[in-house]
């Protein structure tokens, strides 16, 4: 039982350190109390005794929550792969931030519509099913706990054809994947938004995408525009859809930092007015990343923001202003309301002033981070621009920054390395 315990908070702590709490606390309490109590107890100190439904997309593998039944499917046959039956039952429960569907199988399934009821209020241990709408129970109990929430089930929205003008955001590299019939094709995920707001990418032929890149605009003919999980919004360009070029760029909603409320996703703007140094952790399958702590604000409030991996080992300065699209808020370990910033969210860094310069100049990989130096200026820069490489960049400066517009590679020419030669070898003679 102290597996699931553990499993609540398996992405803040380790096992070592779980099981050294708990001997802390059960020593704490005069050893009056159990492994399971001491667990319960640990837990609850790290904030994960119970979680709200609109928080179940948290990063730990288990989840425990409290939420009221409010209808029980009939028990459903199908056919498995292997040929024999299988039983499947669906339970809808919800607090007062959403629902959710609890899914049983086999055995499981046959017996939950004789076990529980409407309106009982259930206290749940259990990890994500197939997607994240869905959570798969380890263990079920009533309990005594109350809940206010509408009695009636959400319908979900159904999936709707549209043609819309919208902003490529971020695009992922293609990936690989099977279909049913065994044939193979390339996807694309990545972030979109319109005057709607944003929403999650799924482009299921690769080359539909090609020659379109991030920030562009588009109009899009007959995308699927679908219900995400918990709510969001997902755009699916598939073999029904026409993109050719938008005239004219949508607007993007943004919200003030001083209205950015846990369990939201949004797009804000601001100013970094703290960056901390990345910080190395390891993930639960032994892979090592990145995790930075930095601080946005704006007109109406400042934020805490955890940037992780990629985003995380990437340059930024205080002072520099940012656009962050389709960014999760939650509530932090202090409890305050924080954004935090992984693969799906799209961090931009605004250029502010500055001047259209071209800069012929070595790459360097410095402590600061990667630059561009020609001996008399350095600028920070991103890009696929690898050590030691020779090359000329054309782009706009903001402050330390260079924002690359465009580049021509130069290499060492031999008349460079003949006059580097006969100045070392004058320099050498007047000695």
């Amino acid at each position: 039982m102290v597996r699931y315990h553990y499993a609540l908070v398996d992405d803040l702590i380790s096992r070592e350190e779980f099981d050294r709490r708990i001997e802390k606390k059960i020593e704490a309490c005069g050893n009056l109390a159990d492994e399971v109590a001491a667990a319960l107890l640990v837990v609850r100190d790290l904030g994960r005794s119970h979680v709200k439904i609109k928080g179940l997309r948290g990063r730990s593998s288990l989840f425990c929550f409290y939420a009221k039944i409010l209808a029980c499917s009939e028990v459903k046959e199908f056919d498995r792969a292997d040929g024999n039956k299988g039983l499947v039952a669906r339970v809808t429960v919800a607090d007062e931030t959403g629902q959710t569907d609890l899914v049983f199988w086999d055995e499981q399934a046959a017996a939950i519509g004789e076990s529980f009821e409407a309106g009982e209020v259930v206290e749940v241990i259990g990890r994500h099913g197939k997607s994240l709408k869905e959570i798969q129970p380890l263990n079920l109990r009533k309990t005594h706990v109350e809940i206010n929430c509408d009695m009636n089930p959400k319908e979900q929205k159904q999936p709707e054809r549209k043609d819309i003008d919208l902003m490529f955001i971020s695009l992922q590299p293609a990936k690989s994947f099977t279909r049913k019939d065994n044939t193979t094709g390339e996807m694309v995920s990545g972030i979109v938004g319109d005057v709607g707001g944003t929403a999650r990418l799924l482009c299921w032929d690769a080359t539909m995408l090609s020659g379109f890149t991030p920030g562009m605009a588009v109009h899009a003919v007959g995308v699927l525009e679908k219900e995400g999980d918990f709510g969001g919004r997902e755009i699916v360009i598939d073999e029904n859809t026409q993109l050719s070029p938008a005239e004219q760029m949508p607007e993007i909603p943004h919200i003030p930092l001083g209205e950015v409320k846990p369990d939201q996703t949004v797009t804000i703007s601001g100013h970094f007015v703290q960056v901390l140094p990345p910080r190395p952790f390891t993930r639960r399958d032994g892979t090592s990343s990145w995790v930075r702590n930095v601080g946005i604000s704006d007109d109406t409030a400042t934020l805490p923001v955890v940037l992780w991996d990629d985003e995380a080992s990437r340059t930024f300065l205080a002072g520099e202003k940012v656009i962050i699209y389709h960014v999760p808020a939650r509530v932090g370990r202090t409890g305050e309301t924080e954004l935090s910033v992984g693969r799906g969210s799209c961090l931009i860094i605004i250029p502010e002033g500055g001047e259209r310069i071209s800069i012929d100049g070595t790459i360097i990989e410095s402590p600061e981070g990667k630059v561009i130096d020609n001996g008399v200026q350095a600028f920070l820069i991103e890009g696929p621009y690898q050590h030691g490489t020779e090359i000329t960049l054309h782009g706009i400066t903001s402050g330390k920054r260079l924002f690359v517009e465009s580049d021509e590679k130069t290499g060492i020419s031999p008349e460079v390395v003949q006059t580097d030669l006969k100045q070392f070898l004058q320099s050498l003679e007047s000695a």
